[in-house]
């Protein structure tokens, strides 16, 4: 079920990166975890057996949804299929909610001199 605002708790590091990788397109288990990787620059990781538990959950909330894999996909791999996923409204506006929070903070500690102000 989604979370209305009222009850909008703090992002894991996880969730917000998966959430962004899938801001612009659908992407199957293996990009995603490569796009974490590369975001956040090796500080996040999302191996396959936690990002399929990640992927699962953000479902459950509502904030990602599976999809058919595009006409592009090439087909006859072997293996399973790939599963592709999308970032649905519920989950684009928890991404939104999420970042406004993290940017509030860090303008807070820029405030109190924690960080220092953005070159410009």
């Amino acid at each position: 079920m989604p979370v209305s605002s009222d009850e909008f708790t703090a992002m894991n590091a996880r969730d917000w990166h998966v959430l962004m990788a899938l801001l612009e397109e659908d992407l199957h288990g293996y990009a995603i975890m490569k796009a974490v990787a590369h975001d956040s620059r090796g500080k996040v990781t999302a191996e396959v057996g936690s990002l399929y538990r990640v992927l699962d959950r953000l479902m459950q909330g509502g904030m990602v949804e599976e999809v058919a894999a595009p006409d592009h996909e090439p087909g006859g791999s072997p293996g399973r299929p790939r599963r592709y996923f999308r970032l649905t409204e519920h989950g684009r506006a928890a991404l939104r909610r999420e970042t406004v929070r993290l940017r509030d903070a860090l303008d807070l500690a820029r405030a109190r001199s924690l960080l220092p102000e953005p070159p410009r």
